[in-house]
């Protein structure tokens, strides 16, 4: 009895841990629903924060363990999805922690006058990387 309430309690902690999902800012007329489609059907991706601002959109993802070695690979696939739904858009997809972390920290603050700023610094961040 012990040891299944010991597997319940591993189990749940577990499945706790697991960080998945979409977070999405929209300041722009467009539609964000392709957006979210094309991030969730990439199997690779774990987490993905996004912000559609202007003419600008930035997305930091989070890969799964696994696919880690793939990183600029799994980046540069979604770029090319994302270019195609959003042509009008200068699309920067990174990959890379520090990009993720500022963009959520980004939405965050929610002070829009000040998005374009971080964003120049978000892009610098990731050409810096390549």
């Amino acid at each position: 009895m012990k040891r299944i309430g010991l597997l319940f309690t591993l189990l749940i902690l577990l499945t706790g841990c697991s960080e998945k999902g979409t977070k999405i800012e929209n300041t722009t007329a467009y539609d964000e629903d392709k957006l979210e489609e094309v991030l969730d059907q990439n199997s690779h991706v774990k987490l993905a924060i996004a912000l559609l601002h202007e003419k600008d959109l930035i997305t930091g993802i989070r890969v799964n363990t696994f696919s880690r070695f793939q990183k600029k690979k799994i980046a540069s696939d979604i770029k090319k999805k994302l270019e195609k739904v959003y042509p009008d858009l200068t699309v920067t997809v990174s990959a890379d922690s520090k990009v993720l972390l500022e963009t959520k920290k980004l939405i965050d603050k929610e002070k829009q006058d000040e998005y374009q700023k971080k964003i120049d610094k978000i892009k610098s961040i990731e050409k810096e990387q390549t």
